[in-house]
């Protein structure tokens, strides 16, 4: 008897192998079925409920890797519409968050607006590469409650910062009130990439999550933008 329960133990384990993935197939439960029946001992055959019992757990692999297959049928079709609704914002002029980016390490990035609700005071764009360790300090004009600074990609010794991830945030200095900051620029094309759609706004590489306000078309926008001042570095 103890053959048999060796080798039911294997027809369960194909179940837990198959899982996550649910790679198990009938041919594959039926050759192990069809092994258990062969050795077993003569004098204390399988019962006709524990076929059964084993049968049933084969059409439930089969309705679970049915499901499954279905659902990642209905993932993939739902990225998809998603990723086609991104190209809406190409042409637009957006703002989106702060906060981690990749940047290709030689594109033009966009202006960031930084805001406040009382003057600021010695506030400044910082951006971290991904180790946390900081590669340029870019100071805000002080005294209006907002101002714009932009990121020429260099590092605080002048010299251009490689392709990579990198985080940017607002050091609110002495300022008395919280400040924020977000880039603003026209987003130029959605990128799928193995970390899902990303949308392009200049040299970066941005989630849609950041997205925080959708403008008109750049070409639709009657006034021009401001041009914003270039940050010196500390």
């Amino acid at each position: 008897m103890s053959s048999i329960d060796g080798i039911s133990s294997t027809t369960g384990g194909a179940g837990t192998t198959a899982s996550p993935g649910l790679r198990g197939t009938k041919d594959e439960f039926l050759r192990l079925f069809m092994a258990q029946l062969q050795h077993q001992d003569p004098f204390a055959p399988t019962s006709g409920a524990d076929m059964v019992g084993q049968l049933a757990q084969l059409s439930g692999v089969e309705q679970a890797k049915q499901t499954n297959d279905r659902l990642a049928e209905l993932a993939a079709q739902q990225a998809s519409a998603a990723s086609a609704g991104l190209s809406s914002l190409v042409g637009r002029d957006c703002s989106a968050a702060t906060g981690t980016f990749s940047y290709d390490g030689k594109g033009a990035t966009p202006p960031i607006d930084v805001t406040s609700t009382s003057p600021l005071k010695n506030a400044a764009v910082v951006i971290t590469d991904a180790s946390g360790k900081e590669v340029r300090r870019i100071p805000v004009a002080n005294g209006a409650t907002s101002a714009s600074a932009v990121w020429d990609g260099k590092d605080g010794a002048g010299n251009k910062v490689p392709a990579g991830n990198y985080t940017i945030s607002v050091d609110a200095g002495a300022s008395s009130s919280p400040v924020s900051g977000t880039w603003h620029g026209r987003v130029d094309a959605v990128e799928l990439t193995t970390e899902g759609p990303r949308l392009r706004m200049g040299g970066l590489l941005l989630a849609p999550g950041d997205i925080r306000t959708i403008g008109a078309t750049v070409a639709a926008i009657s006034t021009p933008p401001t041009t914003p001042t270039q940050g010196t570095a500390t």
